[in-house]
């Protein structure tokens, strides 16, 4: 994961001298606008992680399941908020939603859960991106 971030920071910085300075703080901005976030579970154990704010899908899924070594990721997504729901009686079924808020996520894959024929179901986790 280290080498993955200074690659990046290498290519801005070399793109930022290409365009002799001028261009830096719009490609600051840029990369600041971009937030990746993952969820990842374990459904034989029970073990999970997330991630948020990350520059790249690539290592929000890496920091997610770094997190939790036997993890799969469930859910990625750039803005906003995800969430994981599990049916309380039928533990196969489970999904995932994203949406503006974490309510909204939440709402959304409560939803997608009971309308799979999950009954009651119940938020396992979430994760929100910063909004600054």
């Amino acid at each position: 994961m280290t080498r993955k971030i200074s690659v990046a920071a290498l290519s801005l910085s070399v793109l930022c001298v290409g365009l002799l300075g001028t261009g830096c703080k719009v490609l600051k901005m840029a990369a600041k606008t971009q937030k990746h976030a993952a969820i990842a579970y374990d459904e034989k154990t029970g073990g999970w992680g997330y991630s948020y704010d990350q520059l790249t899908e690539d290592l929000a899924k890496s920091a997610a399941t770094s997190k939790c070594g036997t993890c799969t990721v469930r859910l990625s997504w750039n803005q906003g908020c995800g969430a994981l729901a599990q049916s309380e009686t039928k533990r196969d079924i489970m999904t995932t939603a994203t949406g503006a808020t974490r309510l909204a996520a939440e709402g959304a894959a409560r939803a997608a859960c009971v309308g799979a024929g999950g009954g009651n179901c119940k938020i396992l986790v979430f994760s929100c991106n910063s909004t600054k």
